[in-house]
């Protein structure tokens, strides 16, 4: 995974002071020197090394086309093949490369890895860069600023995270997280070329811009707190779940690590209620705030890594595999407008597929806009639930809580059954037919039957008994559906499992929180 930028440069460019200043910028970031190696104890950790070569610092290649659009073709290609190519963790994090159609026309890709560098980052590391630049044009040099230690900053916060994280009470249970998001749509027919997202593009601006901050300010809650509260909203038109798990980036930089470019940033899931009659949607924005905030506080006082561990081994007590198929990726640019975080320089938007599941959001705010970037899985939404969906998030962006639908709408007919945890919240829906047709496609399986059981805590469950021919375990077949499960959201794999073997009864499975089975 990488950050990538493509810059157009109009007017005259000096390259060799763009490579003095590149070479001055990897001098003075530390990050971007980083590569990552393996103790002899296994564990792994980031050295930094010299600055390399200068002649490995930037591509740059004469670029032969007929005219600028056929050179702006080009670029987007390069982009794309650039973006597609893998990162080995032992190179520089960093790659440039100058593509040149005329004295006056230049085109700037940067790559930064996120071994090393998140997008806050790159936005420190393009800003200095064009410092720089500017500097050493007016100067002759490119002398950079002392730069706080990116590493030595790492090593502080992994400290004191250890320090706080001793004496803690133990890392929460998560009972009813649900495994992954079950969007209720017709199936869309298959792309054309094997691609594997739709995506949308819109901004706001002017009017549109005025209104959305405005309702911020009315509702007390932060941009990015009402822009994930209007992204919920519209998946929750789109599913029969009443809670969804929505992956975000959060910051871990220190106040004193704010212009520090490296890799702060950790990727959390945060856990967000449909709103019912109780609290409404004019408190929407305000819960979904709090959910933020609290799961925040869990990740900074305890260990991420068996926090995950614990999230994922709850949702997958509902039958499917745990993923991270929502997200929303939120940067506010430091840069007074959007034109001067371009750096004076119009960019490139390369057409790019991305392979994801579900939904993402991406979103570029700078005082006088807001830039909007929708990937979603074309497996799932067609060209029109796409529209429907951007539509829909559009509207709730810039209207008033009140207004904003968040019931299931244009849900698709079937026998789908609805999985409740112990407040009757919908955490799966699943179709106790497929699961059936699911398992006698097995070599193994004679006979399948599944139902839907009460649990001791008010909650519902699936329970299946299968009759198999040969030696299969109860893990096993949960293994199989949970694999087959991952082509169809609504197969899910029954929380109990019961065993048959020919003529011999097995014993059932069950978990934490289903109601008591009897032994055959």
């Amino acid at each position: 995974m990488a950050i990538w930028s493509t810059y157009r440069i109009a007017g005259a460019l000096d390259v060799d002071r763009l490579v003095d200043s590149v070479e001055t910028l990897v001098a003075t970031h530390d990050a971007l020197r980083v590569r990552i190696v393996e103790r002899p104890d296994g564990l792994l950790h980031q050295q930094v090394r010299d600055v390399p070569e200068r002649k490995s610092l930037v591509a740059v290649q004469k670029v032969l086309s007929r005219s600028e659009e056929q050179f702006e073709r080009y670029v987007r290609h390069v982009t794309a093949s650039e973006k597609g190519r893998y990162w080995d963790p032992e190179a520089f994090p960093f790659r440039f490369r100058l593509l040149e159609y005329g004295p006056t026309v230049h085109a700037l890709l940067t790559g930064f890895s996120h071994f090393a560098v998140d997008g806050i980052g790159s936005d420190i590391l393009m800003r200095d860069l064009k410092r720089l630049y500017v500097a050493s044009t007016a100067r002759g040099t490119s002398a950079g600023q002392p730069r706080r230690s990116f590493v030595e900053s790492a090593a502080r916060q992994a400290v004191a995270r250890a320090r706080r994280s001793r004496g803690t009470a133990a890392v929460p249970a998560f009972p009813a997280v649900p495994p992954l998001t079950q969007f209720d749509l017709p199936t869309p027919p298959p792309q054309e070329g094997g691609v594997c997202s739709r995506q949308s593009i819109f901004s706001l601006s002017g009017d549109e811009l005025g209104t959305l901050r405005r309702l911020v300010r009315l509702n007390g809650c932060t941009e990015f707190q009402w822009i994930l509260a209007a992204f919920a909203a519209t998946v929750f038109r789109f599913t029969r779940q009443d809670r969804l798990k929505v992956s975000v980036p959060v910051n871990l930089r220190t106040a004193a690590d704010h212009d520090v470019a490296g890799m702060y940033v950790l990727s959390i899931p945060v856990l967000i209620n449909r709103p019912g009659s109780q609290d409404g949607n004019p408190v929407f924005p305000k819960a979904v705030g709090a959910a933020l905030l609290r799961t925040i506080a869990t990740y900074q006082k305890a260990d991420p890594e068996r926090i995950e561990a614990a999230m994922a081994t709850a949702g997958e007590r509902w039958g499917a595999r745990f993923l991270e198929d929502l997200s929303v990726n939120y940067t506010r640019s430091s840069f007074s407008s959007r034109s001067s975080a371009q750096l004076g320089w119009s960019e490139y938007a390369p057409q790019v597929d991305y392979a994801i599941r579900g939904a993402g959001l991406r979103v570029f705010s700078f005082p006088d806009a807001l830039d909007f970037h929708a990937v979603l899985d074309s497996a799932v939404f067609s060209h029109d639930s796409v529209s429907d969906l951007v539509n829909s998030l559009r509207k709730n962006l810039t209207s008033a809580t009140d207004g904003w639908g968040t019931a299931s709408a244009h849900l698709t007919e079937g026998d789908v059954t609805p999985l409740r945890d112990a407040t009757g919240a919908v955490v799966v829906s699943a179709n106790l037919r497929k699961i059936e047709r699911a398992l006698l496609r097995h070599p193994s399986v004679r006979t399948a039957a599944v139902e839907r059981k009460m649990a001791d805590d008010g909650g519902t469950y699936l329970r299946a008994e299968v009759e198999v021919r040969d030696e299969m375990t109860e893990e096993s077949v949960r293994d199989y559906l949970m694999t087959v499960g991952s082509g169809s959201s609504q197969t899910l794999a029954p929380r109990v499992i019961r065993v048959l073997h020919g003529a011999l009864r097995g014993a059932a499975v069950t978990h934490p929180g289903c109601g008591k089975e009897e032994l055959a």
